[in-house]
């Protein structure tokens, strides 16, 4: 991939939730907008256990403006 640095990203996300002890990762949702990634992030209760997070569903250089 190329220094993407100074470039937007324009495709969509996904949401994992991360196991703490064993840093599995469960894919939550995917092919979700920016505001939809975060509400459903929110909408998760904090635990001891597990995390959930959002990150980028796509890291080609296509998906970038």
């Amino acid at each position: 991939m190329k220094n993407n640095d100074n470039k937007t990203y324009i495709g969509t996300y996904k949401v994992i939730k991360v196991f703490r002890v064993s840093r599995r990762k469960q894919t939550l949702n995917k092919g979700l907008t920016l505001d939809e990634a975060k509400r459903v992030v929110n909408s998760y209760p904090d635990s001891n256990r597990s995390m959930v997070v959002f990150t980028k569903q796509f890291y080609a250089d296509k998906y970038y403006k």
